[in-house]
């Protein structure tokens, strides 16, 4: 069943029946699995295996197919990820549009995505990736980019990867003139948690705003490097048609050369289309290493510096929790903290007010 590395793969399909059909040729029947979330089980030899999830539902409706992870079986996962995204005949858009298949192989595509919007202490980072077709795909089902969301322990080797750089503080040096990060085929925006604060919570900004520009600012700066390439953004509007339209209009209007007839907005972009996975990919390494810089301030404000305390992730902590963990910085240093690295969502606010 192919070389064994003893590593893991994994892939969101982007048409399940279809891949399904060709593990079954390829691998023969599948075994029922005792796992509660697995549906389709392939072992083969020396241990290695495919394991085949069951797919997302919400209130009885499927909302996303069921990853496929393959343990030990590099070379076959390479294959069956690239002929999942060629049988793809599905248009990228409702109407109209290319179909994904012919995005991910047939054109120049630049797609952007972003990361840590729901973070109290992540910061909110928004990339647009560069992909030319065949060779790139190719290249990066090698390197396993694939929805950031589904890769986790993979993240950081590929990051370092395509980017170059290993720390928050080689970031910092290579911005640019217009504090963009850009390499060869990403531009990225970084929204600190202090400009976050002063844009959504002291100046009233809606949160949707701030992604737009961002996002139209990266997509902008790429078409530059790359013109004529198709655009393609994670949907970040939902089911508001008006904004997206208006979003398309606005990407493509001043002096820009690009036509609004090449933009394309979808949901789960990010497991469709390969610029928009290397998007996501770039945006959740870049955001995971200014958490782990926000992580080394936070060291140096605790009262007890031999204490080992992780900041919390997510956006759902308790009010009672959340003061707890403020109460560990040095009074002198709470608020500069808080100001800078925190998002001041509700229970943030909540807290402070408790604490103090």
């Amino acid at each position: 069943m192919g070389k064994d590395t003893r590593e893991y793969y994994s892939f969101v399909p982007t048409d399940k029946a279809k891949t399904l059909a060709c593990i079954e040729e390829k691998y023969g029947a599948h075994e029922e699995s005792k796992e509660e979330y697995v549906e389709r089980y392939y072992k083969g030899e020396d241990n290695r295996f495919i394991k085949v999830y069951k797919d997302k539902c919400e209130n009885g409706i499927k909302v996303r197919n069921g990853k496929i992870l393959m343990y030990g079986l590099d070379e076959d996962y390479q294959e069956l990820r690239e002929k999942d995204m060629r049988l793809n005949g599905n248009p990228v858009e409702e109407s109209g549009s290319p179909l994904i298949s012919d995005l991910n192989f047939k054109y120049k595509t630049i797609g952007s995505d972003e990361t840590g919007k729901g973070e109290m202490f992540k910061y909110l980072v928004v990339t647009a990736a560069y992909v030319d077709g065949e060779n790139d795909v190719k290249r990066f089902i090698k390197l396993g980019v694939d929805d950031s969301k589904e890769i986790s322990d993979k993240i950081a080797s590929i990051g370092k990867a395509v980017t170059g750089i290993s720390s928050w503080e080689e970031l910092l040096e290579k911005l640019n003139e217009k504090q963009l990060f850009v390499t060869d085929c990403s531009v990225t925006k970084i929204i600190t948690n202090e400009e976050y604060n002063e844009r959504c919570c002291e100046n009233g900004e809606n949160v949707n705003e701030v992604i737009k520009k961002a996002h139209l600012e990266v997509l902008r700066e790429a078409y530059k490097i790359h013109p004529g390439s198709m655009i393609v953004v994670d949907n970040f509007y939902d089911k508001s048609q008006n904004s997206i339209v208006k979003f398309k209009e606005e990407l493509s209007s001043g002096d820009s050369t690009m036509d609004s007839d090449h933009v394309f907005m979808t949901v789960q972009a990010d497991s469709k289309i390969m610029a928009v996975s290397l998007a996501s990919v770039i945006s959740a390494y870049i955001c995971d290493l200014g958490f782990d810089y926000v992580q080394g301030i936070f060291d140096d404000c605790k009262k007890n510096p031999d204490e080992e305390i992780h900041l919390p992730k997510g956006s759902s902590l308790s009010i009672d929790k959340l003061a707890d963990f403020f109460s560990n910085l040095k009074p002198d240093q709470k608020d500069e903290f808080i100001n800078k690295y925190a998002k001041k969502f509700n229970n943030v606010q909540k807290a402070i007010k408790k604490v103090n």
